[in-house]
């Protein structure tokens, strides 16, 4: 049967509708479910309740399992997960750099710096949420849009993405680095799929194209890129 189906299969019965009512007018609402039917369960609240969702287990091992489970039932890009750090407190271990990639990830569709009108479900472990982040006002702070037109001198938008973790390279090819060649300025989002090239006229940006990084060729031009911490 049809996923959609079977989703709204659920929808049908007068519990269901309870629960949400019960959801959406008391925080502290218990219900007891077989592990099975937990990714179900909550793909079927997160299409209903159309909210930002965080779902928090006791271990990382659980976290990845259900996780798995729900991207079967929902949207795969709208489910995400947020990793622990490899390190623990107080350790002088520095973290894995796509570790640290996938929490910013997290944390800006949290934000939703880049506008999108479906909330995000996002799954956690005890131990991932244990790691202190940035306040959300500071993060969302620093977060911004530049838009082809834009008249903004490149050495200033160097050092302010410098100032929120990017890190300068002769060639952009992983997630949170930016170079700088004559009038050309490279940079690779965290939350973006693909790097962005911005060519200058002077100080106006005059074309914003995502390119390939292993091949640095253009693929597509774009108005506007959403820029957020590294």
């Amino acid at each position: 049967m049809d996923l959609t189906k079977l989703l709204y299969l659920i929808e049908g019965t007068a519990v269901y509708h309870q629960l949400l009512d019960e959801i959406r007018h008391n925080a502290s609402t218990r219900v007891v479910v077989l592990d099975a039917a937990k990714p179900y369960l909550l793909a079927s609240l997160y299409q209903s309740l159309r909210l930002p969702m965080v779902v928090v287990t006791a271990q990382p091992e659980k976290c990845r399992w259900l996780y798995e489970q729900l991207l079967v039932w929902c949207n795969s890009s709208k489910v995400q997960l947020l990793p622990e750090p490899d390190a623990l407190p107080y350790e002088r271990i520095a973290s894995d750099t796509s570790t640290k990639q996938e929490r910013v990830q997290v944390l800006s569709a949290l934000a939703n710096i880049t506008g999108e009108t479906t909330a995000p479900l996002v799954v956690a472990s005890a131990p991932a949420l244990m790691q202190k982040t940035t306040p959300r006002s500071l993060f969302a702070y620093a977060c911004h849009t530049i838009k082809r037109g834009m008249d903004i001198e490149p050495f200033h938008l160097l050092r302010q993405w410098q100032a929120i973790g990017y890190r300068m390279e002769n060639m952009v090819e992983v997630p949170g680095t930016v170079s700088h060649r004559g009038g050309i300025v490279d940079i690779y989002p965290p939350t973006s799929d693909l790097p962005a090239r911005l060519e200058f006229l002077g100080n106006t940006i005059d074309s914003i194209r995502l390119f390939d990084p292993a091949s640095q060729r253009s693929l597509t031009s774009v108005s506007s890129l959403a820029i957020g911490p590294a």
